[in-house]
């Protein structure tokens, strides 16, 4: 019994630990697939366009998400074009978060009993108040009882999970050219994360930060990425956006 209460306290102090943490340093868990031309590995120089034409432009969070992408892709060495003419390589950005869907999965949960304690008896002294004498019996105590782990059990429990991504595809510039020639791709990252949070507007900036280690990269298959909140890599990625370069991103309105 001794060893399952120790087992007992060792994971709920884990667990403690854990909600510390993470109060103050959430952690991130990101899938990234990525693939590269090794044809092609000069180009540097960008324009950013919305995979989707019907996407606004003018959108504060389209352009708070691209603000977060050329944060990343400044840290691989690769700048804005001054114009479309100019630039080595289209962009296309995709992001968003696909329909809330239920999955289920296995937690393990503590498992509880009532532990009496056998009775005892004990020796009572009682003086008689009226004749002096010392009368001594004996009187059956009840055993206490507890609440003891011991041991765990598996339930599987029903949970909405909601899918966001991050998708960078990178082509070669025929922005300015007539014909029906595919550009050819460059470099593509794609980034996912499942989980039941839907605050998209949260997990953009640790997207953009997991596309930031993985540009011009090929993982050969999905890889998973722990990102927390305040590693330097998110952190640069959050400053970008009130650096002077990205001001225009955020015109005043009126």
């Amino acid at each position: 019994m001794k060893r399952f209460q120790n087992q007992f306290y060792f994971r709920i102090g884990a667990i403690l630990a854990i909600a510390l943490l993470s109060g103050c340093n959430t952690t991130y868990e990101m899938e990234v697939d990525a693939i590269t031309n090794p044809a092609v590995n000069d180009a540097e120089s960008y324009v950013i366009v919305p995979r989707d034409p019907e996407t606004d432009i003018n959108d504060l969070r389209y352009k708070e998400t691209v603000a977060y992408i050329k944060t990343a892709l400044s840290g691989k060495g690769m700048y804005e074009a001054l114009s479309a003419q100019d630039a080595d390589m289209v962009v296309e950005v995709d992001y968003g978060m696909e329909p809330p869907r239920r999955e289920f999965k296995v937690v393990e949960e503590p498992v509880f009993a009532t532990i009496q304690q056998p009775d005892r008896i004990q020796t009572v002294s009682q003086r008689d108040p009226k004749t002096g004498r010392v009368i001594t019996y004996t009187v059956r105590v009840p055993g206490a009882r507890s609440r003891e782990l011991i041991g765990y059990q598996e339930r599987l429990v029903s949970v909405i999970v909601n899918e966001k991504y991050m998708e960078l595809t990178a082509k070669e510039n025929l922005l300015e050219q007539s014909g029906d020639i595919p550009a050819q791709e460059i470099w593509s990252v794609r980034v996912k994360n499942y989980d039941e949070n839907d605050d998209l507007r949260e997990y953009l900036p640790i997207m953009a930060a997991s596309v930031a280690d993985y540009v011009g990269e090929d993982t050969g298959t999905n890889h998973s990425v722990r990102l927390k909140e305040k590693d330097e890599v998110v952190q640069f990625i959050k400053r970008g956006i009130n650096k002077k370069p990205e001001a225009d991103a955020f015109p005043s309105e009126g």
